[in-house]
Formats: structure tokens, C-alpha cells, sequence
């Protein structure tokens, strides 16, 4: 359904633009706070051990520091008093689990654990939830830290600089490359691994403050971040992935730029997801092995597989409450031709996505300006299928039609001239082997 919200200045930003209700946002961060707060009562002081997946077990510090982070993004995003209410009683809630005998014992004999400890502390206490001897101690410790050498990824220094940013004492400056990151340099789409566009997402929790930051640094153009950031969207959103899809999307709040029409129809496709299954769904869960438990042994597996996913969706719901454009409802962008739709996605037909009805539902004038997102999930689902010709019909159909170019675009023809010069470089031989 299309509405024009006019609740809050937010959906006054663009007069006349239908945009996505104020208070269904704030009722999606209501469900992920309330969630949150069962998370915590479940593994805040136990954690969750998986013995059949190992890989799924994760310790109490995980989901407190995550409950932290959520409740801090969420907190003054909205003046909503139901929204305002339950981030007052999560940061209560997890207080006594943040400021821990263990978590001190932790700090004291793990200096690799201090800032993994420290997070969680500083939000609530930007929250208004002080804790006048456990900082002391705990600045203390972290100055500590950053006084020794240090050999980390670019994202823990960026965490650390944020948390130091945050944070009411003054400690030494973190050392920050400025170059070398997905923020100053182009993203490798031809790279298929889930952890650069993690990094990327949590590069702009931190250098956005969760987008309190009006003019956050960064070592390129916002419309070339958001660019590739959206062919990440499009990756994820063929592979069911709504846990980054849902990460990714908050960059256009953060950065404080218009959405994007497959950022807007993304968060659609969240959204219709998040009602149909009740929150939004993770791709942990095993359906058979979730069939054969029962009780609180099928409650808590299903909550440890899917808390994090339901997070993203409070996250993105508040970043987006806290944005000065919320997501349209309706696209404003050029038309392209029937045929080219059409085209593609009659390429598209067996795709099992849940974006596809999504799709399907739109008008005739919207999926005629939708052509260029059609044409990335083609290409996207023809790179993870190595279908090197669909790839090549694609790109030959996009200049057809006169879509746009598109960093997915770009990436599949880099692919495929690289396969060719290899090709060219191999011997006879070489090639029947």
C-alpha cells in the first residue's frame, strides 16, 4: 500500500513523496528491542552452546555487546514513548551482565578482551547509565592498549576509534589508516566473500556514529560508496541473505543520502519477509533439526540461530527513524523499455527469491524503471552460478536497452575478460586438461 507520511518532519522531507510510515518503523524497533530483551534473559549470562554446529555457539559477552550496540543505536532515534520505554529497560536490564565480576576478570587477564568489554559499557553510559568504578577501570585498562604496539584489521581500529570518540574520558588516539579500506578504495565485487561486505557495514557503523555523524569521514564520494553498496544488495538479496542485505541498507540513512530505488525496494522485500515470518529470518536454521526438538530445547535453538538477523532489522529500523529521508514507497526514476523487463525477468523466472513476488506486485510503470535492477540480478545470480553466458547476454542486453552502467555490470566484464585473456594464454593442451 502506497501512503504519504506526514507524522514527523522525516516523512515531510520530499512533500508529496509516498514514504514508509513512521509508525510501522517504530513498531518493527518496538519488536527488535522486545526481542532483545528475551535474547538476553535467555543467553546474557549463559551463552549458547551449540554441540551439533559448533560454529552457532557463542558466549554471553556476544549477545550483551549486540543488545548494547542495538539499544544505543535506537536510543533518541525516534519520540516514540514505546520505543523510548523499552531502550530505557534494556540498558537496565543489561547493566548488571555489562559491568560483570566476570567481565572485569575478563579485562584483567585478556588484554585482547578490553575493548570487546569496554563497547558495551560506553554506550550505556552515552545512554545515561554511568558507571563511575568500572570506567575508571575500565579506561584505564584500554589506555593500556593503546599505548603498546598493534597489529589488527582496519575495522577493530575503527571500532576503536569510535569507542574512544564515544566515550567521556580522554584516551590516547587510535591510529587509523587512511587508506587501504573499502571506504577509500573500490570494492572487489568479483570477491565472494561474506566477510569484506561485513567489514564494509561496520566500517559505517563506526565513522557514522549509527548516522549521528553529519559529515562522517570518508576517502571517496558517497554516490560511489552507495554504488557498490547496492550491488552488495542486489549479491545478498539473490543469495536470501537478509542479515547483510539488512546491514547494507542502513548505509543510505547513515550517509544521509535519498534511497535509492533498489535500496527503497529492498527494504520492501525485508519488510514483507519480517510479516510473513513474524521476524526477520536468518539462514542458520536447520527445518529438520528444528522439527525434531521441543520445548524450551526448540526455543532457545531457534532464538540462538535467529537474534542476530532481528537485530539487524531494529537497527535498520532505527537508523532509519533517525534519517532525514525515510525509504519511498513509490519510485521515481526513468522508464525503460516493456522489452527490457520483460526480458530479464523471464531470466529470472526460477528464481526462488522471496524479492521475487515482491517484484511481481509492482505496477507497470515501476517495473519499467526497475530494468537496471533486474539486469544486476541476472548478472549477480550468473556469477554465483559461473553462467559466464547468461553473464554475456546480460551485459549485451543492458546496452541493448540503454540501461545504465552498473558496478555489477563493470565487474562481470572485468570477469570475462580475464577469462578470456586466460584462454588466450593456455595451450591446446593445456585447455583439454
Amino acid at each position: 500500500m502506497l501512503c504519504v507520511d506526514q507524522s514527523t518532519p522525516q516523512g515531510q522531507a520530499a512533500a508529496g513523496v509516498a514514504v514508509w510510515p513512521t509508525a510501522d518503523l517504530e513498531q518493527r524497533l518496538v519488536n527488535a528491542l522486545d526481542f532483545a530483551a528475551v535474547a538476553v534473559s535467555d543467553f546474557g549470562e549463559t551463552g549458547y552452546d551449540d554441540a551439533v554446529r559448533p560454529a552457532l555457539s557463542f558466549g554471553p559477552e556476544k549477545v550483551v555487546a549486540e543488545a548494547a550496540m542495538l539499544a544505543y543505536a535506537a536510543h533518541g532515534a525516534s519520540r516514540s514513548s514505546a520505543v523510548g520505554d523499552r531502550v530505557e529497560a534494556l540498558a537496565r536490564q543489561l547493566d548488571p551482565l555489562v559491568r560483570s565480576p566476570r567481565a572485569l576478570a575478563d579485562m584483567a587477564l585478556n588484554p585482547d578482551q578490553v575493548f570487546r568489554r569496554a563497547v558495551p559499557h560506553v554506550l550505556l553510559a552515552a545512554m545515561g547509565h554511568p558507571d563511575d568504578a568500572f570506567d575508571a577501570f575500565a579506561s584505564d585498562v584500554c589506555a593500556r592498549v593503546l599505548s603498546h604496539a598493534v597489529d589488527q584489521p582496519t575495522t577493530v581500529l575503527a571500532e576503536r576509534r569510535w569507542i574512544t570518540s564515544v566515550w567521556s574520558r580522554r584516551l590516547p588516539t587510535v591510529s587509523y589508516p587512511p587508506s587501504g579500506t573499502v571506504l577509500t578504495h573500490p570494492f572487489d565485487l568479483l570477491v565472494g566473500s561474506r566477510e569484506d561486505p561485513y567489514g564494509l557495514t561496520h566500517l559505517l557503523f563506526y565513522v557514522t556514529d549509527f548516522g549521528r555523524t553529519a559529515n562522517p569521514e570518508l576517502g571517496r564520494t558517497r554516490d560511489a560508496i552507495l554504488a557498490e553498496v547496492e550491488a552488495l544488495v542486489l549479491r545478498y538479496l539473490d543469495h536470501g541473505d537478509y542479515d547483510l542485505v539488512g546491514e547494507l541498507l542502513m548505509a543510505w540513512p547513515q550517509l544521509h543520502e535519498a534511497w535509492s530505488p533498489v535500496a527503497a525496494f529492498a527494504f520492501d522485500v525485508l519488510a514483507h519477509v519480517e510479516d510473513e515470518v513474524g521476524l526477520l529470518p536468518c539462514g542458520n536454521i536447520d527445518p529438520e533439526r528444528l522439527a525434531s526438538l521441543a520445548g524450551t530445547e526448540r526455543t532457545r535453538y531457534a532464538r540462538a540461530a535467529s537474534y542476530h538477523t532481528a537485530f539487524v532489522m531494529g537497527f535498520l529500523s532505527a537508523v532509519t527513524l533517525r534519517g532525514e529521508v525515510q525509504p519511498p514507497t513509490a519510485f521515481v526514476a526513468p522508464e525503460y523499455p516493456d522489452n527490457a523487463w520483460r526480458a530479464l525477468r523471464a531470466m529470472l523466472d526460477d528464481h526462488p527469491g522471496d524479492w521475487l513476488p515482491v517484484f511481481d506486485r509492482r505496477n507497470e510503470a515501476e517495473k519499467r524503471m526497475m530494468a537496471p535492477m533486474l539486469c544486476g540480478l541476472v548478472i549477480t545470480q550468473a556469477m554465483r552460478q559461473r553462467n559466464f553466458a547468461t553473464m554475456h547476454d546480460a551485459i549485451r542486453m543492458a546496452r541493448q536497452f540503454g540501461l545504465p552502467a552498473q558496478p555489477l555490470r563493470s565487474a562481470a566484464a572485468d570477469l570475462l575478460r580475464i577469462l578470456s585473456a586466460a584462454l588466450q594464454a593456455s595451450t591446446p593442451d593445456e585447455l583439454e586438461v
